[in-house]
């Protein structure tokens, strides 16, 4: 294989451990291939504050991090954004229209803030599993001022999941992305953003081949980068559309599943 130069990784149930850890293998196999010359970057459906703390627990350095599913590029040490793409206001007040209506607990974010109608144990839950804090508007909730990069379906119930996707998709699949992000999450964005164009885009200006980038992921919204490369790795615990794009696999989040794989094909370690 020629040799790799880009590491791309999820966060979320792919370098993270389900009780959101990382290990110090991992983060050791993953400094040993940055001393190589080896650029490793963060995609993520994250906010940025919430991504911006795993990379510097790595030790990226001022390195842009994909966040948002590719709504947001900015870097991860001075906080410089590079690339922001909103929603079509519009589309994004119809969806909190659908949804109100529908009674679906949901959440905004705006210039990397979090916004929420009311505090309940989902926001509470959401807080703890990516360390931020979210800003509860009430009524005014409902009414957008500004386009979002993105709105989050979230509830609980595999069934109301199953009905929003059912209410949503044929709306306006047309208008905005979406992905499945994890089994209570349903995410809309800007139509064209994604991880894979965000990251093509840092290949495309840093001269990376995309034959030299190595990808990671679990998800839905992994698929367009998993897509990129032919060395695209799904984690074990990975959801079957992340399984179907990715060429290869490796052990699961909590296995250490990526320190593995760039431990053998990149370090050449056994």
């Amino acid at each position: 294989m020629e040799p790799i130069e880009l590491i791309a990784i999820d966060l979320d149930d792919t370098l993270l451990r389900d009780d959101i850890s990382i290990s110090e293998y991992t983060k050791a196999v993953l400094k040993r291939a940055q001393d190589r010359g080896v650029r490793v970057v963060i995609a993520t459906g994250r906010m940025f504050q919430a991504a911006r703390p795993w990379g510097q627990a790595i030790g990226l350095g001022d390195v842009p991090l994909v966040v948002y599913t590719g709504s947001m590029v900015a870097r991860c040490e001075s906080g410089e954004v590079l690339s922001y793409e909103p929603m079509e206001l519009a589309t994004a007040q119809e969806i909190l229209d659908v949804g109100r209506a529908h009674g679906w607990y949901m959440q905004t974010y705006i210039h990397d803030q979090l916004y929420v109608p009311v505090r309940n144990e989902k926001t509470e839950a959401y807080e703890r599993s990516c360390g931020v804090r979210a800003e509860v508007l009430g009524e005014d909730f409902w009414t957008l001022r500004e386009a979002p990069l993105k709105v989050l379906i979230y509830e609980d119930d595999p069934a109301v999941m199953a009905e929003a996707e059912r209410v949503t998709i044929p709306r306006f699949e047309d208008r905005a992305g979406h992905v499945r992000s994890s089994v209570h999450f349903l995410e809309w964005n800007k139509k064209e953003a994604s991880k894979g164009r965000a990251l093509a885009r840092l290949c495309g200006e840093w001269g990376v081949p995309l034959d030299r980038v190595m990808t990671f992921g679990n998800s839905q919204n992994d698929v367009s980068m998993l897509e990129l490369t032919p060395w695209s790795f799904a984690v074990a615990n990975a959801a079957p559309e992340a399984m179907a794009a990715a060429r290869y696999r490796t052990a699961s989040n909590n296995e250490d599943g990526v320190a593995k794989a760039v431990a053998h094909y990149v370090l050449g370690e056994e």
